[in-house]
């Protein structure tokens, strides 16, 4: 879990220096006695935007899921040697384990199956944060840009 805390204390800098001057031009137009109807404005603008962004997340994860399962599924068949000395290799140990010939050429392919799943997942979540890093370094700009309105 320890990749993870890069991640997460980048996604934190970033967002103090893009809120801060982005709110500051935002509540400067508005009067003193409009500031809650401005803040309540911000606070409607922001859920939309959760949403959409999980939405977008959601949508970008299952599509490069897809993409990514039917790539890598595109190496398991006979005709790959790969497949063949694995295949080969996970059923003679599972008939090792006291499997049966049948059963073991199931859970081998079962396995094989669950592979693909495993690495279409790490890849897609991997697209998903080099998509989000570039949102990020959209963000960045458009909160420098921001800063020299004033």
């Amino acid at each position: 879990m320890s990749w993870l805390v890069p991640a997460l204390l980048m996604r934190g800098s970033l967002l103090l220096p893009m809120l801060l001057p982005v709110a500051n031009v935002t509540f400067s137009v508005f009067a003193i006695d409009s500031y809650s109807h401005g803040y309540r404005f911000k606070n409607i603008v922001r859920q939309l935007t959760y949403s959409f962004a999980t939405a977008t997340t959601i949508i970008l994860l299952q599509h490069r899921n897809a993409l990514h399962y039917s790539r890598l599924a595109e190496s398991v068949n006979p005709f790959n040697p790969v497949y063949q000395t694995t295949i080969d290799a996970l059923t003679r140990s599972l008939m090792a384990l006291g499997h049966s010939l049948d059963e073991s050429k199931g859970i081998a392919l079962a396995k094989i199956g669950q592979g693909i799943s495993s690495q279409a997942a790490f890849l897609s979540a991997q697209d998903g944060f080099t998509f989000l890093g570039l949102v990020a370094l959209c963000g960045i700009g458009f909160g420098i840009w921001q800063r020299q309105i004033r």
